[in-house]
């Protein structure tokens, strides 16, 4: 990580300047360096919600990429970017003609966690941001104030990124980047780790050192054992504490919460208990965490007229695809589960073709499978197409736009059945047009009956 001084800077009147500001990671961090007093300014392609609330806060936010969106020369000023932009950004070559500090979104947001006395930092391939946002709430319902950095939406939460206190800060690191690497936490928390992402970052070695490294920093690391955390994380040298089976949160678990999220809870569980020690009993933690209201996007139900039920999940790894369906199972026990599924960008795709494939064509029930979410990526030979062909007769492809995507699913539906709508790209679009249509369904059948 770059020396950089970020107090100091701050005394001397730093400006900070995003680019890509409304992303999911960024909007937050940018949130938080505003409540801690930094001026800062950002850019954006489209005008969006997350744009707007920056704006409700007097920064100042562009729309586009130019180089003239910097402010002028003559003050301290610090650059940070997320990773989709590309090294010809206008905004970064004008910075780096300057000679203006330029920073990775997770690089900065490793200096900001200098200025907090206090931090919890998680890594994980899976569930970092539930994990994370369960250790912010429960800190929240124990009076702590924590500051907290959270890559998704809490249910009911005004905003994903805050300052807090000031004094306790929570956040997730990137493990995309190899970024979680530059974060010292006081107490550093793994979920897990797996492969996903090795491709961006050079490699599985590189990707499984970036975490030893995230552990190696903190004070404290907390994790989830493992036949691959046990083998990475045997020889570190800090203070570690596994994440056992059960603990006194197990109590009481909702009735929606699928073993995974069970899991995040322990995980939680564990962290709060290390960082309050005995200033807090166990069962106040345990009854802060089962009042938690759950993360967007997260088996989210979307639609339930008491016949038909669709809810959201955001898994887009084979791990959390498996955990996703059976906890889909377990806690909608006597229903017909459709899936409808999105890869998530072509290269993860290409990388877990064959367990994407294995995995769905094990459901015996409709699977759709709508166009890849490409983000910043190209085209690749497999698509989803070559994706439903593998998984067999049960499966469709289907390009178009989400409002005949969802005609052609209706139409595969059964009386009773849930629909699980799956991935972290804007396969959530298909959710409106889809309720739309059921509702008809269920009106006209209301409509038969009353007619007999």
């Amino acid at each position: 990580m770059k020396t950089f001084d970020l107090k100091a800077f701050k005394r001397n009147g730093g400006h900070v300047h995003f680019i890509g500001c409304a992303g999911a990671g960024t909007q937050p961090l940018a949130s938080i360096f505003l409540d801690l007093g930094f001026p800062c300014s950002g850019s954006d392609l489209l005008e969006t919600k997350q744009t707007e609330e920056l704006r409700s806060r007097g920064m100042e936010v562009h729309r586009g990429h130019r180089a003239k969106n910097l402010p002028p020369a003559g003050i301290p000023l610090l650059v940070v970017h997320t990773s989709a932009a590309g090294e010809e950004n206008p905004e970064l070559l004008e910075a780096r003609r300057r000679g203006i500090p330029v920073m990775r979104r997770g690089e900065a947001l490793a200096h900001l966690g200098t200025l907090f006395p206090h931090t919890i930092a998680v890594a994980g391939s899976h569930g970092k941001t539930s994990v994370t946002s369960l250790i912010a709430h429960t800190l929240k319902m124990l009076g702590r104030a924590p500051g907290y950095l959270i890559g998704g939406n809490v249910t009911t939460w005004e905003s994903s990124g805050t300052a807090g206190g000031g004094k306790v800060f929570v956040t997730e690191v990137d493990e995309s980047d190899s970024t979680n690497a530059l974060f010292h936490a006081e107490i550093a928390v793994v979920t897990n780790v797996e492969d996903d992402h090795s491709w961006s970052v050079g490699g599985v070695g590189p990707l499984f050192a970036s975490f030893v490294s995230f552990a190696e920093k903190a004070d404290c690391l907390i994790y989830v054992p493992g036949t691959r955390t046990d083998d990475l994380f045997r020889s570190v040298s800090k203070k570690t504490l596994l994440v056992p089976e059960s603990n006194r949160a197990d109590l009481s678990f909702p009735a929606h919460w699928g073993g995974f999220q069970r899991q995040n809870a322990r995980t939680a569980f564990t962290a709060v208990r290390e960082f309050c020690g005995e200033c807090v009993t166990e069962d106040e933690i345990a009854a802060a965490i089962r009042s938690f209201p759950g993360v967007e996007r997260r088996m989210s139900v979307r639609f339930d007229n008491g016949n038909f039920r669709i809810v959201e999940d955001y898994a887009h790894h084979p791990t959390e695809l498996r955990a996703s369906l059976e906890a889909l199972k377990e806690t909608n026990p006597g229903r017909r589960l459709v899936v409808i599924f999105q890869p998530h960008r072509f290269a993860r795709l290409k990388q877990y073709f064959t367990e994407f494939a294995e995995l769905l064509s094990e459901q015996n029930t409709p699977i759709v499978i709508p166009p890849v979410f490409a983000a910043w990526t190209d085209k690749s030979e497999l698509d989803s197409h070559a994706l439903a062909e593998r998984i067999g007769e049960n499966a469709y492809a289907w390009d178009g736009s989400w409002n005949e995507i969802a005609g052609k699913t209706a139409s595969l539906l059964q009386q009773g059945d849930l629909i699980a709508v799956i991935g972290a790209g804007d396969v959530k679009e298909i959710i409106p047009p889809l309720s739309v249509l059921l509702k008809q369904r269920n009106s006209e059948s209301i409509s038969r009956e009353a007619a007999q």
